[in-house]
């Protein structure tokens, strides 16, 4: 158990030894030292790419029956010359 001497007696003993570091040392324990505290990383600055400039792609000559319908319950098919339905299997 803690009684309340003891408690003066540790403060007196904590002030000490404060004090002491404080005279002899220059140290302050209550406040963080200058060499301890944490520093920002230096980043460098990021260097300037020049990007090439975008080719526009070659066009594909797809025919209407080459392109992908999605029907209302999620069935994919095509459709061909006659306009006739073709379903894709699922897989």
């Amino acid at each position: 158990m803690t009684t309340p001497e003891n408690k003066r007696k540790f403060q007196q003993c904590v002030m000490r030894i404060a004090d002491f570091l404080y005279r002899k040392l220059g140290l302050n324990i209550f406040k963080a030292a200058p060499h301890l505290r944490t520093q920002a990383p230096k980043v460098p600055t990021p260097t300037k790419v020049e990007r090439e400039a975008l080719v526009p792609p070659t066009p594909l000559h797809k025919s209407p029956s080459d392109v992908i319908h999605i029907g209302p319950r999620g069935g994919r098919y095509k459709v061909d010359s006659k306009g006739r339905k073709i379903y894709l299997k699922a897989s």
